[in-house]
């Protein structure tokens, strides 16, 4: 009976300094890949690299930096990769970088991000203009009657921006000026739901916000300079209140960097990709 314990015990002792070994060396094993980039892309990133992290054990470090500051981290090699809302060639002209030096980096497209205007039924307005939705969402333009529609006091409403939403910082950027300010009278919301059920309930109010939130019984998506954001027309770029996301990479990135973009073109990948935005389509 002795020896028989004495075999268990060793036995007990051995599976778990295996087990811990095991451990360890799982951690030792787990990969940091760093990125950084344009600062409405950090959100799409945020579900991408949550899934491939759950799925891989590979961690991320994300820098919500803008796209000049990501270029050039990129350069100095302190990232692994960049993800950009402009492609390599767009943002070389931009910042007037060395062609020498990025000639072998490459912008490939993983997602569009759209934003609609969603607009109370009552108003009588099925399209704007991108001028008059400036005006709107400034406060210049204060009844529906001044561009075609019912006689209701325009009642603007977004996302509060201090809960860093990437669809105002978009909206912004579309839409506004480099001075120009949002409506500080506007109604603000933690949330697209609270947005679409106050724009359903009230006569005169609209909104906007990401193409994956929108709802029908929130009310009527309003065209853009004549055009509907329909799939089909964000993906073929006809819809201006759209932007692309791209991954920038050097072209001699590491196997984890390599992989990891071809995660974002898998059905995993797009399946990230559609809780908030639109796949990319070749």
């Amino acid at each position: 009976m002795k020896v028989q314990y004495l075999i268990t015990m060793a036995a007990i002792a051995l599976f778990i300094k295996s087990w811990c070994c095991a451990d360890n060396l799982h951690a030792a094993d787990a990969s940091v890949l760093k990125s950084a980039g344009c600062k409405t892309e950090y959100f799409l990133l945020q579900d991408l690299t949550k899934a491939y992290t759950d799925k891989t054990g590979t961690k991320f470090q994300l820098g919500s930096t803008g796209n000049k500051k990501a270029v050039n981290l990129l350069m100095e090699n302190k990232i692994d990769f960049a993800f950009t809302c402009e492609t390599i060639d767009q943002l070389a002209g931009k910042f007037q970088l060395d062609p020498n030096a990025i000639a072998q980096w490459k912008s490939v497209p993983i997602a569009k991000d759209p934003i609609v205007i969603v607009s109370n039924r009552q108003n009588g307005i099925r399209n704007l203009t991108t001028a008059q939705l400036s005006d709107i969402f400034q406060g210049k333009i204060n009844n529906w009657q001044e561009v075609g529609g019912n006689d209701l006091p325009v009642m603007t409403a977004y996302i509060n921006s201090g809960l860093g939403s990437g669809v105002t910082l978009l909206f912004q950027e579309f839409i506004l000026g480099a001075n120009d300010k949002l409506d500080t009278n506007a109604r603000l919301a933690d949330g697209p739901s609270m947005l679409g059920n106050y724009v359903s309930l009230t006569p005169g109010a609209v909104t906007f916000m990401g193409f994956n939130s929108y709802q029908e019984k929130f009310g009527d998506i309003v065209a853009i300079d004549g055009v509907v954001p329909t799939r089909e027309n964000i993906l073929n770029a006809s819809y201006g209140l759209a932007t692309t996301y791209y991954l920038t990479l050097t072209g001699s990135e590491q196997a984890e960097v390599s992989q990891f973009l071809d995660f974002t073109r898998s059905e995993e990948g797009r399946t990230a990709i559609e809780l908030n935005f639109i796949p990319y389509s070749e």
